[in-house]
């Protein structure tokens, strides 16, 4: 009888693969303490059959039989370990950029390697907005107004010191492959270069905060 599988991203192997299931838990309820809405979350653990990794996603039930749906559906896994998402410190950080890097570190392990660019452009626009102009930020506006965009704004935080000039260089980058993401007949991007860019999106958002906070203090 052949082991259990399920399919998971590789960071050693870079690509989707059919790990070898060695374990797994799992926790169902109500997400609602007077009216019955269910919740069901699955951990599966494995190892890679290429390269011997050892894996761990998780899953969340998104259909019910009975409930909500015919039969029961499961979302795809998200790896956990090794490399899992990253978190931040700093609760400075908007939402609407935290949700982006989120969605750029799924894209990235389903190998959509443009999605994941678009998003990290996403984020580092909303970093922009919140540190130039709070009242821009997605969870603060309020009136019209034009709104910072990536380029102006990466330009704005050089020149108002809050990234150096090495940042400012990385940041062009950022800047060319979010613009190639966002259009059909430029090119295509490699999953080398989006890992790069999430390095790189990550440094800039842990170096930018701690400078907003001091520079910030001394208004």
């Amino acid at each position: 009888m052949s082991e259990p599988i399920f399919i998971i991203d590789c960071p050693s192997c870079k690509a989707k693969v059919a790990a070898i299931e060695k374990g797994s838990v799992s926790r169902s309820g109500s997400e609602d303490e007077y009216a019955y809405v269910p919740f069901a979350d699955k951990l599966l653990v494995g190892a890679c059959p290429r390269c011997g990794e050892l894996l761990a996603g998780i899953s969340h039930q998104v259909d019910f039989a009975g409930f909500d749906a015919e039969e029961d559906r499961w979302s795809d896994i998200v790896r956990v370990y090794p490399k899992p998402p990253k978190t931040f410190l700093s609760n400075r950080i908007p939402r609407s950029a935290k949700e982006s890097l989120s969605e750029a570190d799924r894209s990235l392990q389903a190998n959509a390697n443009i999605a994941a660019c678009a998003m990290f452009g996403r984020a580092l626009e909303a970093v922009c907005r919140d540190i130039l102009d709070p009242e821009q930020s997605a969870e603060t506006q309020t009136l019209p107004k034009k709104k910072i965009m990536l380029a102006d704004g990466i330009k704005k935080l050089k020149d108002g010191g809050f990234i150096d000039d090495r940042l400012y260089d990385w940041s062009q980058q950022l800047h060319a492959f979010r613009n190639l993401a966002a259009h059909p007949d430029e090119g295509s991007i490699s999953r080398r270069d989006a890992e790069d860019l999430q390095s790189f999106v990550y440094a800039i958002i842990e170096y930018v905060y701690p400078t907003f906070r001091t520079l910030d203090s001394r208004r």
